[in-house]
């Protein structure tokens, strides 16, 4: 059956309401292509400003380490008050070019490079995991607390002039006691 398709017997107002509904869907697409292209550079313009993409809000791990972090100040046990105060004002302490000072109400040279660490792993699960935390001083154990690590995916754009730019996707947050006193870049900000 052959179609027999007469446009120019076609009303002129039914030809006219065509043409403007194809103009408008030109004007549509057109429109509709700024607005991605405006998006895609709105992300690399982010992207190339250092800001990151994180996945750890839809995590249900990202909110338990919060949990976790938000008594983790009770989570401390000091045995030696007196070293736990020169940590705790480590930043306001002069010391000479070795790092050392005298400590007066000890009656001992101290030096910042004596303190020791010693870790231990309680528990990992999946991205989440506790460290419990002894320092010393001498062999004397002034301190013991314990630290939360969450692990997660996001994506940055990291680099400078000398190494290059790289992707990367790793990062970490943290949270102890200690993070009231001590710097950490890595820290969960509360």
């Amino acid at each position: 059956m052959a179609k027999n398709i007469q446009t120019h017997n076609a009303d002129y107002k039914l030809t006219q309401k065509f043409l403007d509904y194809a103009n408008c869907a030109d004007a549509s697409y057109a429109f509709l292509k700024y607005i991605l292209y405006s998006i895609l550079g709105i992300l690399v313009i982010v992207l190339f400003n250092g800001c990151s993409f994180s996945f750890k809000s839809i995590d249900p791990q990202y909110y338990k380490f919060k949990k976790l972090c938000a008594n983790v100040d009770s989570e401390v046990e000091v045995y030696n008050q007196d070293y736990f105060d020169i940590i705790k004002n480590s930043k306001n302490i002069k010391t000479n070019v070795e790092g050392c000072f005298y400590s007066e109400k000890l009656q001992q040279r101290i030096c910042f490079r004596d303190f020791q660490v010693e870790t231990h792993e309680e528990f990992e699960k999946g991205r989440l995991s506790k460290l419990s935390i002894k320092r010393y001083y001498d062999g004397i154990n002034f301190i013991t607390y314990t630290e939360y690590w969450y692990s997660y995916k996001n994506l940055k754009l990291q680099g400078d002039e000398a190494a290059g730019w790289h992707w990367e996707t790793d990062d970490f947050l943290t949270c102890s006691y200690m993070d009231n006193f001590l710097y950490n870049p890595h820290k969960l900000k509360r």
